[in-house]
């Protein structure tokens, strides 16, 4: 359904009218309270990032480590010492970056004319610079491709033992996210293809097939279920003005959310085996700098 229907749809129900032949174009107060309304429902969907219906696919490589003679690309990324470096300047590299002392947001130009950005903590990839509409990551799709393996999420207590622990590499490779962003523990060779499902804030769809934020079209369309938006919105509007059956609607709206909710779920089980640390192997201690 397009946006213009879904209102047709809910302006029917709450007993006013029906068929309004362009709702952003219209001054009607009525018509724009219910698409304002209808936008915040959304901002609310991808905060609470419980539907599957806003998963997408994202895939990365870990970030190379530099190397002397290395030829670097524009915008490349390459980590060294503890730090990660944006190349400015493509080149053939020489002149090792973490030399020359920059912290994170700085530049700096090496004895081989290639120009460096500091990025920040070399084991860390912001959901930004992965996937622009990410708002979220289901933690529990992380995948070792190169191994066809999954990877095991660390909550902050299991990463700080950690860091202050032997190191432990796992053969599937841990991970932590915090910050809006993934922090990978060391034990990944470099350029290992990682995928995972991420929930989008950008959950409408135009009609050229440009993704965006909000509806500001009558032909935008949007993967969320149309019927929770709509009841929604119905049940948001009555109550705000306290008309109608508005608390029939608000009940049948959080039945249907749950409904959407628990199709994208599949059922609890206990893993024996032990998960993704089963494999672990001890190292003796080392300075990995992990953040």
């Amino acid at each position: 359904m397009t946006v213009k229907e879904m209102i047709d749809v809910v302006l029917s129900r709450e007993g006013l009218y029906r068929n309004i032949a362009n709702p952003f174009a219209t001054s009607d107060l009525i018509v724009q309270e219910n698409i304002r309304i209808m936008n915040e429902l959304i901002d609310d969907i991808i905060l609470k990032n419980s539907l599957s219906d806003l998963l997408r696919l994202c895939e990365f490589n870990t970030y190379k480590q530099w190397a002397s003679g290395d030829s670097i690309e524009l915008n490349e990324v390459r980590y060294s010492g503890k730090y990660r470096y944006k190349c400015l300047f493509a080149g053939t590299s020489t002149d090792d970056p973490a030399g020359l002392g920059l912290k994170p947001g700085d530049t700096g130009t090496g004895s081989d004319s290639i120009v460096w950005e500091c990025m920040g903590d070399w084991n860390q990839y912001p959901f930004k610079e992965l996937a622009d509409d990410c708002a979220g990551i289901d933690t529990g799709t992380m995948m070792n491709m190169n191994q066809r393996l999954p990877m095991q999420a660390l909550n902050m207590h299991q990463w700080m033992v950690m860091k202050a622990s032997s190191v432990q590499v796992g053969t599937t490779g841990l991970f932590n996210i915090r910050d809006k962003s993934i922090y990978i523990f060391p034990g990944l060779a470099d350029g290992t293809q990682i995928q995972f499902l991420y929930y989008t804030e950008l959950p409408v769809i135009a009609s050229d097939g440009t993704r965006k934020h909000k509806f500001d079209n009558s032909t935008d369309t949007t993967v969320i279920p149309e019927q929770i938006l709509m009841l929604g919105t119905m049940y948001r509007y009555l109550k705000d003005k306290d008309i109608g059956n508005w608390a029939e609607v608000e009940k049948e709206y959080y039945e249907t959310l749950r409904d959407y909710e628990s199709r994208g779920q599949a059922p609890q089980h206990i893993d024996l085996a032990g998960g993704a640390l089963r494999d672990a192997s001890n190292y003796s201690d080392g300075n990995w700098d992990i953040r």
